[in-house]
């Protein structure tokens, strides 16, 4: 019975069929052995991007209110807008992390143990950590601000809730959930993201941190709260932070070298050219650079977030090319990619 099956299937449509050899599989033809993808790409869905882009930015907001705290700024509209947007993100990006996952158990079985060498591992410990951390503050925001009614548990809440010394500890936290999203990446063998280990979780920091100023700056523009001081002191922020993040992209670029070709091809420039150098860098640098307006500040700021989500699907589309390039993977792995001296980063 087993013979004749295989038999039928080597007969069908007159050839043997076959896994991956040229001459006999229908998908293969016309192609060498150097068009078989080396290495499997991720298989990640639409919520993977999505969980990097708003975990980064729950991670910056919280960056930007815990160091105006420190430092003595105090405006409650700021605050009020950090809090329970850095509570929302850590709602969402569990969600998002396990419905890709497919199966909630995973995520489960990543909570056993803390592995330290492995980026998952604590990138899914930060996400727990962070999120109590914030919901705490949420709380304790939400008692003081009379959403949950004035009554002996708000303020309660209020008195025993340390706000500075719970940002302050959540602060690292944060950050890491910021960065890490990067080195996910980085710890792959696909070329685009293993060369460029250097610089990707710092970039996904800054541009993490740059969506985060642009988000705040919506809410307190769209609600026509927060002090004057305050916004200007986002605009410096955002115009500094896109500094940061467009010389990092240099330097990013400038490390993969070859193998950031993936990043301008059809199917990935307009979303890494229009949608981050252009949308998320250029335009929002000079929107403003110029007089400080409203509406200027409100394009700014949706320009920003775009791009600063386009960013991470040009990353993963990205990502899948360059897994599926046999070329880059060969190079790559031959040691190609280790440093020459005409390298400058």
């Amino acid at each position: 019975m087993a013979e004749a099956t295989r038999e039928s299937a080597q007969e069908r449509n007159g050839r043997a069929e076959t896994s991956h050899h040229p001459e006999t599989d229908p998908e293969r033809k016309d192609k060498n052995y150097y068009g078989i993808p080396p290495i499997k790409h991720a298989h990640w869905t639409w919520q993977i991007p999505i969980y990097f882009w708003i975990g980064g930015l729950g991670a910056g907001a919280h960056m930007f209110s815990t160091v105006a705290q420190l430092v003595g700024h105090k405006d409650e509209a700021l605050q009020r807008a950090s809090r329970y947007t850095v509570l929302v993100t850590m709602i969402l990006s569990p969600i998002l992390l396990i419905w890709d996952l497919g199966r909630p158990e995973r995520f489960l079985n990543m909570m056993r143990v803390l592995k330290l060498r492995s980026p998952m591992s604590v990138q899914s410990w930060s996400l727990v950590a962070f999120g109590n951390l914030a919901g705490l503050l949420a709380a304790r925001q939400a008692a003081k601000d009379g959403l949950l009614g004035d009554n002996l548990l708000s303020r309660l809440a209020v008195r025993l809730i340390p706000d500075r010394l719970l940002s302050v500890l959540a602060l690292p936290v944060g950050l890491n959930v910021g960065s890490n999203t990067g080195n996910l990446l980085s710890a792959t063998s696909v070329p685009l993201w293993a060369r460029n280990w250097l610089f990707m979780g710092p970039v996904f920091l800054a541009s993490g941190l740059s969506t985060a100023l642009s988000w705040l700056s919506l809410v307190l523009n769209l609600t026509r709260s927060g002090e004057a001081k305050t916004l200007s002191v986002l605009h410096r922020a955002e115009r500094a932070t896109i500094l940061i993040e467009a010389a990092l992209v240099a330097a990013s670029l400038a490390r993969m070298g070859r193998w950031s070709k993936p990043l301008f091809s059809k199917k990935v420039a307009p979303l890494f050219v229009g949608g981050t150098l252009i949308g998320a860098i250029l335009a929002p640098f000079a929107l403003l650079s110029g007089k400080e307006s409203r509406s200027k500040s409100l394009l700014a700021s949706l320009l920003a977030l775009a791009g600063g989500l386009m960013f991470r699907f040009a990353m993963i589309k990205g990502g899948r090319l360059s897994a599926d390039d046999p070329e880059a993977y060969f190079t790559f792995a031959s040691g190609e990619s280790a440093p020459q001296p005409e390298d400058r980063v």
